[in-house]
């Protein structure tokens, strides 16, 4: 499965060894930042965060790393580590996987509402009873990956295939204001990294 998540990334012809960023989606400061640097893993960097903003070419690449990260920290793992708890009591990877699943559908309307339509107001998410309400629990978590892969990859093509000035497109997020769709993917990049450092430790 992991040989596919990293044929799906690589066909969208966005290369993964780059950096990326973290911070909650519907939940991270609009404003500049800095920019948080994350201890080696593996063979290259894990992603870091970066709310000071990337360039449309860096928010692609970063966009198409995740799933090669978090990859590489299941591969191999048992059921028991996969359902483990985090060491704190919190989150493992049984709520990581489908929480990244579900806001990934989220991440794909939005842009779609962004594209289509003339400065949308975009509806805010309250994450924080996903994993009861949504039985994270009783997933298997493997499968909530592959279906991230799947999503992922297809936003990460559409993104691929846009004109500059798409980037510059708006809407209107109610605790944030007017945000353009390059702002908003660079919110996923954070939001991304921040559950890839999770992944790690986690799994450590």
């Amino acid at each position: 499965m992991f040989t596919h998540a990293r044929k799906a990334m690589n066909a969208a012809c966005f290369a993964p060894d780059h950096d990326g960023g973290g911070a909650g989606p519907d939940d991270s400061p609009a404003a500049p930042g800095a920019h948080d640097s994350i201890d080696a893993a593996g063979d290259r960097e894990v992603m870091t965060v970066d709310e000071s903003g990337r360039s449309i070419e860096a928010v692609i690449a970063t966009l198409a790393s995740a799933p090669i990260d978090i990859g590489r920290f299941i591969e191999g793992k048992s059921d028991a580590d996969l359902t483990r708890p985090a060491q704190d009591g919190g989150w493992g990877m049984v709520e990581v996987l489908p929480h990244l699943r579900d806001w990934e559908e989220i991440f794909g309307q939005r842009v779609s509402q962004i594209l289509n339509e003339d400065g949308p107001s975009l509806e805010e998410h309250d994450d924080s009873l996903w994993a009861i309400e949504h039985g994270y629990r009783d997933q298997d978590p493997l499968e909530a990956f592959q279906a991230f892969v799947e999503l992922r990859t297809a936003l990460v093509e559409r993104l691929g295939a846009l004109e500059s000035g798409d980037w510059n497109r708006t809407a209107i997020l109610p605790k944030r204001g007017r945000v353009t769709l390059h702002w908003l993917m660079n919110n996923v990049c954070n939001h991304d990294a921040k559950h890839v450092v999770q992944a790690r430790d986690v799994l450590a």
